[in-house]
């Protein structure tokens, strides 16, 4: 029986494009969208970042030397997390699962300038009664270690728990552990799938 539903954050709770700050980086810089998005996302500071391995203040550092940035910091700010909107259908789904008692625990790979904007700026963040977060663990999905602290967190079985993201390959590291998962397409969908599992979501 499910007792702890275990969901992703980005483009499940909250919905977000990456290629928006990129856009918003462009109009300081000398590169374009596409450069700053393959350089970027694809860069071991991005990954540090998440990771907690660097703080704010160095990534920033980077991106202006990086891509010839002459911004303020706040500017950063302002570009960095502003890429976020809140997805409602699933801010109720997630409302009503907390009514009918169900254990919620939010599994995120995310840094801490996101998570602050998101904190203070989407209320939905309290539904939930634990945050595991990679900047704040020192890993990041896929790795195993996130997954078993969730467990922990949890204070469940794998078998009472079921995890819910919009990429498959972290679903199937959640698996691996013996987590029901759910890949995230659509709410209807989600909700389908939960009442499949037996979860009340009404």
């Amino acid at each position: 029986m499910i007792k702890t539903i275990i969901s992703d954050l980005g483009n499940v709770i909250l919905n977000f494009d990456h290629r928006s700050v990129c856009d918003a980086i462009a109009a300081h810089s000398r590169y374009t969208s596409d450069e700053i998005y393959r350089i970027g996302f694809n860069s071991d500071e991005f990954k540090l970042y998440d990771a907690g391995k660097i703080r704010s203040e160095e990534l920033f550092e980077w991106i202006l030397e990086m891509f010839d940035l002459d911004i303020s910091y706040d500017t950063f700010q302002s570009i960095w997390s502003g890429m976020f909107s809140l997805n409602d259908p699933v801010r109720a789904a997630l409302t009503n699962l907390k009514r009918n008692g169900y254990r919620l625990i939010l599994l995120s790979n995310t840094n801490e300038l996101h998570f602050d904007y998101i904190r203070e700026n989407f209320k939905v963040i309290e539904v939930f009664d634990d945050l595991i977060l990679s900047y704040k663990l020192g890993y990041s999905k896929p790795h195993q270690e996130i997954f078993e602290e969730a467990l922990r967190r949890a204070n469940s079985p794998p078998k009472d728990c079921v995890y819910i993201d919009d990429i498959e390959e972290f679903c199937k590291a959640a698996e691996k552990l013996g987590i029901s998962s759910i890949v995230y397409r659509s709410t209807e969908q989600l909700i389908a799938d939960l009442k499949e599992l037996g979860v009340k979501t009404g």
